[in-house]
């Protein structure tokens, strides 16, 4: 992922783990930015995300930080209409705040949020499972 970071929408089917691995390189990588992430499975209406949303935007990022972060973990969870929530705060007020939203299905964000986004494929993750012998 190139610097400044546009807004991305990472799709890793079926997992997470090489999202959290591809995140935390990219906090190590530039440390001078102000990085967040919430759940989308825990916030995901209108009446809970926006208000925490609208906070979150609001804020002003730290002195030592020139850009914010946020990462949606499993965004398809968020409703119709908090998805045209963020559309219209992407239009408006995301001059120095970058979303990434963390998808497991590509057909769950609406088209308005992933034409304003870079969409990146995360490498898969598979997991072999190793069996113990019972005796």
């Amino acid at each position: 992922m190139d610097f400044p970071p546009p807004h991305y929408v990472l799709f890793e089917p079926l997992n997470d783990k090489e999202t959290f691995k591809a995140w935390k390189e990219y906090q190590q990588k530039y440390p001078d930015l102000e990085y967040e992430d919430v759940d989308a499975s825990q916030l995901f209406s209108v009446e809970t995300f926006a208000p925490w949303f609208d906070t979150w935007i609001s804020k002003v990022p730290q002195k030592h930080a020139r850009i914010r972060i946020l990462l949606i973990w499993h965004s398809e969870f968020l409703t119709f209409a908090c998805q045209q929530m963020l559309r219209r705060q992407l239009e408006q007020r995301s001059f120095k705040n970058r979303v990434w939203f963390h998808i497991e299905d590509p057909t769950s964000l609406q088209q308005a949020i992933l034409s304003r986004c870079i969409t990146k494929k995360m490498p898969v993750f598979i997991h072999q499972p190793k069996y113990k012998q019972i005796e």
